[in-house]
């Protein structure tokens, strides 16, 4: 074998984890250098070596990096060639990881991109598993008589626990939907209000009620 082709960095590589296993990158100029150990186990091939037997023992280059030994690493393309000639369960998920997450994370290039778009991966794949449950729900139910219902979608999410914490709820097709910081723009408008002069009352009475106990616990606090 020829001897391995090599590159440096200056930069340190990051870190990313996918179940639970590192895989460190380095940003370079020719693109993204993925450490050929992490790959290993991430496919779970018995070490590096093994890795490079199944990509033909030509794939990757040396990577010398700021401070530390030198690593092997694979390119975008030999990557991708890994996870063709890896297992094919733990290959397609790290194949949909890599596409939908780490590059356009890589992309992007700084860590408040990467915490980002990881909230909004996060966020926007369970706004859509809460409305195809709703509709679900709907059509067994009888609900959908050939109309387009709307679904309001309550969203929360504990970032620094890296959880979701979402909930759902269906809405009248004729109800009226609007922020909270909005509503009283909205009931203070002159156009009408589906809302009998009752159902008023009771928000006016309960607004009225939380307004006294907040004022009451300042007082306390002062």
């Amino acid at each position: 074998m020829g001897k391995r082709p090599s590159l440096s960095s200056v930069s340190p590589p990051r870190e990313f984890t996918f179940q639970r296993k590192p895989l460190r990158v380095f940003q370079h100029e020719q693109g993204p250098r993925f450490v050929a150990a992490d790959v290993a186990k991430l496919l779970k091939y018995p070490d590096e070596a093994a890795l490079q037997t199944a990509l033909g023992g030509k794939a990757g280059c040396l990577l010398s990096p700021a401070s530390g030994p030198s690593l092997l690493t694979l390119s975008e393309a030999e990557l991708r060639h890994a996870l063709r000639a890896g297992r094919k369960t733990q290959a397609q998920a790290l194949q949909l990881w890599l596409d939908d997450t780490l590059l356009p994370i890589l992309r992007k290039g700084t860590h408040a991109d990467q915490d980002k778009l990881q909230l909004a991966y996060a966020l926007a794949g369970e706004a859509a598993r809460q409305v195809g449950q709703a509709v679900w729900e709907s059509v067994l139910a009888g609900e959908v008589d050939g109309q387009h219902s709307r679904w309001l979608v309550s969203l929360h999410y504990q970032v620094q626990q890296g959880q979701r914490r979402p909930s759902g709820n269906t809405v009248a097709l004729q109800a009226e939907v609007s922020a909270l910081a909005a509503l009283a723009a909205c009931v203070a408008e002159e156009r009408a209000l589906p809302v009998s002069n009752r159902d008023l009352i009771k928000l006016a009475a309960a607004c009225h009620l939380r307004l006294a106990e907040r004022m009451q616990k300042q007082a306390l606090r002062a």
